[in-house]
């Protein structure tokens, strides 16, 4: 029998270490479900190898083998009280991407753990939960039923969150939830009645195993979903970058220029379908793109909008700085703000500037003009495409080059946005 408790025990904890370092290595490590559930397996791992050395040493004991089996008895008992504050943090931070949390659940929980583990620290020297005598091997102490009561008021907390929020989980998810909180509570019983078999840590394995497979892998399924259609909603952003109204009115100053000026009607035609074709290429691609590629598609497009405001527009380049990437339809979508809401918005029209230096620890593009500019505070109730594009810019360029974007304008005298885009991290810039 004890031969097969070791390999019980021996099978829980290596169960538990796979499917908590999948978690870890797999799953977002920001995330505060992904942790605390990592922190499940980690200490019914520890539980299951504390339990271990109970069946692996047999009295009587040599100072070694007393010395592990103590050891041993004390993470077996001391691991339960974190991992149900675990499974408190994995059902909170589960549900709270949900519903709101107004409850603070953990309170209670931090006060039974403490005295819990005060309970286990001192069993050491006075075996109040625990003992382990040389020439008996493990024993109960006296208050051996109240190191059960603790966890098991622990646990039942836990159910209790699940039953109060049982209507914001999906079936599947509540049975595995209810498994996870029913198998322990059943094999704890059976091990306090019946002293011998390792029950209780394979249950608990059991169990951890059934939360993953029906509620943690669905959740990754779930956020690889999400993602997806982050991605969509992200193209559609950038398609709708693509102003109708620039549209018509380049085909229109095309139409014009065929009469009057072919020559320049044919190269407004190839600027107009490179400005197309870089933009739909842009729709399918994630990774940054050299800024000097970027450079050629805003200048493309400020073309574009030369032909048809004529004089009123004026474009400057001051470009210091090329060997760097960022993500595709940024700076576009700054000079097109900086036509459509600044220099447009003049009767007598303004310049839009465009340049780029190395600071040292970062490159630096600005996008300037001195158009009508606005209220800074006042964005969000104003245009809200113009609202929607720069945080599209702004949260495209966090994610594909860690860079940042800075909008600074004041009404009557014209706006500035500042990317930066810090160097990697071998401290050579962001390369193309």
């Amino acid at each position: 029998m004890h031969q097969f408790n070791i390999a019980l025990d021996l099978y829980s904890a290596l169960l538990c270490l796979v499917l908590g370092a999948y978690v870890l290595v797999s799953g977002d490590r920001r995330d505060r479900a992904n942790l605390c559930f990592v922190g499940i397996c980690a200490c019914n791992a520890v539980m299951a190898l504390g339990d271990l050395t109970s069946w692996a040493f047999a009295a009587p004991l040599d100072a070694t083998g007393h010395a592990i089996m103590l050891a041993g008895t004390f993470a077996f008992y001391a691991a339960p009280a974190p991992l149900f504050i675990c499974f408190t943090g994995y059902i909170v931070g589960y549900l709270s991407k949900r519903t709101p949390i107004s409850h603070n659940y953990f309170r209670l929980s931090f006060i039974l753990f403490s005295l819990y583990m005060t309970g286990c620290v001192a069993s050491l020297f006075n075996g109040m939960f625990f003992a382990v005598d040389p020439d008996v091997g493990y024993v109960r102490g006296p208050l051996f039923w109240l190191a059960q009561v603790i966890p098991v008021v622990l646990h039942l907390r836990n159910a209790a969150i699940v039953v109060r929020y049982r209507t914001c989980l999906e079936r599947k998810e509540l049975l595995g939830f209810a498994g996870y909180i029913a198998l322990p509570i059943v094999a704890e019983a059976i091990q306090v009645a019946w002293f011998g078999i390792a029950l209780m840590n394979t249950a608990v394995s059991f169990a951890i195993l059934l939360v993953f497979l029906s509620i943690q892998s669905e959740r990754k399924a779930l956020l690889a979903r999400r993602e997806q259609e982050l991605a969509e909603a992200r193209s559609d952003i950038m398609l709708s970058q693509i102003q109708p109204h620039f549209l018509y009115n380049t085909l229109a100053a095309i139409r014009e220029l065929c009469a009057s000026d072919p020559a320049e009607a044919a190269r407004a035609v190839t600027d107009f379908s490179s400005f197309l074709r870089e933009n739909m290429a842009s729709l399918t691609s994630k990774e940054p793109i050299p800024f000097e590629r970027e450079l050629r598609h805003t200048t493309t497009y400020l073309n574009l909008e030369q032909r048809r405001f004529g004089s009123r527009l004026r474009v400057e380049f001051d470009v210091e700085s090329l060997d760097f990437a960022l993500p595709p339809l940024t700076v576009q979508a700054l000079a097109e703000n900086a036509v459509r809401h600044g220099v447009s918005m003049r009767e007598e029209g303004g310049c839009v500037r465009i340049a780029s230096h190395d600071d040292g620890r970062a490159h630096i593009v600005t996008v300037s003009d001195d158009g009508m500019g606005f209220d800074e505070h006042a964005l969000a109730d104003g245009d809200a495409r113009m609202h929607i594009g720069i945080q599209n810019v702004r949260m495209r360029l966090a994610e594909g080059c860690r860079g940042t974007l800075e909008v600074r304008s004041r009404p009557g005298e014209g706006t500035m946005a500042t990317i930066s885009v810090p160097y990697a991290d071998d401290g050579k810039g962001t390369r193309s």
